[in-house]
């Protein structure tokens, strides 16, 4: 976080521990050594002030940032930028982190046993690439190019009631 800090300044943080079981931490485990360390979203405004949300096919009642894991070799600032482009067709400038958020991972077996994974949404506005589904460039995409990964993108003034709770509130 002290990265962060010093490109962006001072911004909100969380944290929270979460206790697995033994099978569920050592597969954290195997992904952090496999090169996941957190996640990123992207908080987009437009010049208008309104906020960019997606609705994904794994919640599509709920509205969210744009934003992903990290892929190995990643910062989280290009995993923002990255997914953004990806999910909703948009490239941005990364401008302050909206909350940071880190979660410390014990191991219920062996509580000396920890981790920690850091995810970070970023505030951003919008300076290139148009809004809109594109599936070619969605992970889950297959052969023929095609996905469900993304139902919907679209900009709001205010956001719906249907979004998660860190859209309007940074927790």
């Amino acid at each position: 976080m002290a990265t962060l800090r010093d490109r962006f300044g001072a911004f909100p943080t969380t944290q929270t521990t979460v206790v697995d079981d033994h099978d569920r931490f050592e597969h954290g485990l195997d992904q952090y050594r496999a090169g996941f360390h957190g996640s990123a979203r992207a908080r987009v405004t437009d010049d208008d002030g309104q906020v960019l949300l997606l609705r994904e096919a794994t919640h599509p009642d709920e509205w969210h940032f744009p934003g992903g894991g990290n892929e190995p070799g990643e910062s989280l600032a290009a995993t923002a930028r990255r997914e953004a482009f990806e999910e909703a067709g948009v490239e941005i400038e990364l401008t302050g982190v909206w909350v940071a958020s880190r979660t410390r991972y014990v191991d219920e077996s062996d509580p000396q046993r920890r981790g920690s994974l850091l995810d970070v949404v970023f505030e951003a506005r919008q300076v290139g690439g148009a809004v809109g589904l594109y599936p070619e460039r969605w992970d889950t995409a297959g052969d023929d190019g095609l996905s469900e990964e993304i139902l919907a993108v679209e900009w709001f003034e205010t956001p719906p009631p249907a979004a998660r709770a860190v859209v309007s509130d940074r927790g």
